[in-house]
């Protein structure tokens, strides 16, 4: 069975610096590398990097897509974006991840293997960045509707207990 993986990741906030692009390339001989990106598929083994202390690093927002249908979207905010109350209110194991550093939020929405391979239409990675990066500027401006949808993901997969309350009031 052949396997087929891509990631991507993006800075938006600022460059990487010829160094961080060489610390970078020590991951991947293959990965396309820019001063804003860092790109690469896999169609056998496996990436060396670990995506979340890259976020934490270097990159503002992240894609990974198997086509074994488990796709991950990570961003990183300043701290300052989110409360602790959001954070914790949107929150749900699994699914939507919200981690703090000392000066940012790492958020991760995960859809994890799946039988059902209609679930994002296509297999390949490519283009979805340009789609799912707005997310970001989105959550930047207050707006938490991309939470909200995370939250209702587990809502809908009866994940939650019967008693558990919507996290967000979103208009």
């Amino acid at each position: 069975m052949s396997e087929y993986q891509y990631y991507e990741f993006l800075a938006i906030d600022r460059p990487l610096t010829t160094d961080e692009m060489a610390e970078l390339r020590a991951l991947s001989t293959r990965a396309t590398i820019t001063p804003v990106s860092f790109t690469n598929e896999y169609n056998w083994g496996d990436f060396k990097g670990d995506p979340e202390k890259l976020m934490q690093r270097y990159f503002d927002a992240h894609i990974y897509v198997a086509n074994w249908m488990t796709a991950t979207f990570m961003v990183r905010l300043p701290i300052e974006a989110l409360t602790k109350e959001t954070a914790k209110a949107a929150a749900v194991p699994y699914l939507l991840d919200i981690k703090a550093t000392k000066t940012h939020w790492i958020i991760t929405w995960s859809l994890e293997e799946s039988e059902n391979y209609d679930r994002f239409g296509i297999e390949d990675g490519r283009g979805r960045m340009a789609r799912l990066a707005p997310v970001r500027d989105e959550l930047l401006r207050g707006d938490l509707r991309s939470l909200y949808i995370g939250w209702l993901l587990a809502a809908a997969g009866e994940m939650m207990d019967d008693d558990e309350m919507e996290p967000l009031c979103v208009s």
